[in-house]
């Protein structure tokens, strides 16, 4: 068990101490690094003793005062886990054919729950694991649940360890861990009582288990051979919202707090208006769509007192468009164009700009009269490309218009707008 050493900083204490780029972390204070998160955990202690092995193979020993100063050390990444659940809603199964590899893999791993907010299924966790996110307080975790019954989770995730969903949220709800949940629904099979059943039954374990993100399933055009899943049209997702809302209704009555919380994407669908910022509280589960529209316009006008004149198109999902469009015009903005740019590669029950693909975008704005286009940076990965492997670059020189990228965050974009 050991880490390597990545990076160095220049004039940092491990640069001084002779610590090398390719150097081995072996242990920190005697606990064995396995990981980078096993890093950041034993090197919080202001005195710290590591052992290195270095390029050559010598084992050294470097005992460090540490104070508020760093030590200077970048080490490799966490390999992932992956999840060997075949839920029968994956979306993953769903993306289409030849594309790169990272696009079909699936994660699993209580590591990047904590660290970056995954969502993970309590299926593959040993003894250890539990002891270790109990020891580090790896809190809080995101786990997806689809359905508290223990043989209809089975189905769903066809993996026989999903049927302890309940056993092991309590296992780390009594350890002291906060939990936030999620249920991608799908229309007619974890729906309805199932679905009331579930969120009451999640709502058991509360404030440990400390809120219920509700999804719809999302569906591409590829499900050819997969199982047969309908998407939500108006009715379905009306059903569910009347669900979530007279439950969220009950339980902040009981507890302070609505507790479970519909994705955006149901109340567009329903046709019902997305509720103010205050609905969503702290906004627990942002990364899964949950008060994404509400936060984005409570920022935008509070930050942005008025517009003017911009001639440019904004690019966006279909499913923002015009919410983007409305506030935009609210704050006074003229002559821009917002372009809600349709999901061809995946269908168009694909509405998020987040999935959009670069050629689809190139085709939506090939038509645009104005030279300035203005996309969204979450159409970019962490490498700076799209999901069908177009780099900003490429797709200024295709197009031949000037394109700018906005941050998706909304205080990002305040900032971004003013600049224009």
């Amino acid at each position: 068990m050991a880490v390597k050493i990545i990076k160095v900083i220049p004039d940092s204490i491990a640069s001084e101490l002779g610590i090398s780029e390719g150097d081995v972390l072996i242990s920190i204070n005697g606990n064995p690094v396995r990981d980078y998160l096993d890093f950041m955990f034993f090197s919080e202690a202001d005195f710290l003793v590591l052992l290195v092995k270095n390029r050559v193979g010598e084992l050294i020993e470097y005992e460090i005062e540490k104070g508020d100063e760093g030590l200077g050390i970048v080490v490799e990444s966490i390999k992932p886990i992956p999840c060997r659940c075949r839920c029968i809603f994956c979306f993953m199964d769903q993306m289409p054919p030849n594309m790169r590899r990272s696009l079909y893999f699936k994660d699993d791993d209580y590591r990047l729950s904590f660290l970056l907010g995954n969502y993970i299924t309590l299926t593959n966790l040993s003894p250890e694991d539990y002891r270790r996110i109990g020891e580090q307080r790896l809190s809080p975790l995101y786990v997806s649940v689809h359905t508290t019954d223990p043989s209809l989770r089975v189905k769903m995730m066809r993996h026989r360890e999903a049927a302890r969903i309940m056993e092991n949220l309590r296992r780390l709800v009594d350890m002291g861990i906060t939990v936030h949940t999620q249920i991608v629904v799908c229309p007619g099979i974890n729906d309805g009582e199932v679905l009331e059943r579930s969120i009451k039954d999640l709502f058991s374990l509360f404030p440990g288990v400390r809120s219920v993100a509700v999804v719809p399933v999302g569906i591409t055009k590829f499900r050819k051979g997969l199982y047969p899943i309908r998407a939500f049209d108006s009715r379905s997702a009306q059903d569910v919202l009347k669900t979530c809302m007279e439950l969220g209704d009950s339980f902040l009555k009981k507890a302070g707090t609505r507790f479970v919380f519909p994705a955006d994407e149901l109340f567009i669908k329903a046709a019902v208006p997305i509720p103010d910022s205050e609905f969503y509280e702290d906004f627990f589960q942002l990364e899964d769509g949950v008060g994404m529209i509400a936060r984005f316009q409570s920022v935008v006008e509070r930050k942005i007192e008025k517009g003017r004149a911009v001639d440019a198109a904004f690019v966006t999902g279909e499913a923002f468009s015009p919410f983007l469009e409305r506030l935009l015009h609210k704050k006074g903005f003229s002559r821009f164009f917002v372009l809600g740019v349709p999901n061809l590669s995946l269908g168009r029950t694909v509405t998020v700009s987040g999935l959009l693909f670069g050629r689809d975008i190139l085709r939506a704005i090939s038509s645009l009269k104005c030279d300035r286009v203005i996309l969204p940076s979450v159409i970019f990965n962490d490498d700076g490309i799209t999901l069908d492997d177009f780099s900003l670059d490429e797709l200024k020189t295709l197009s031949g218009k000037e394109l700018l990228v906005a941050p998706s965050s909304p205080e990002g974009f305040c900032e971004f707008v003013k600049d224009l």
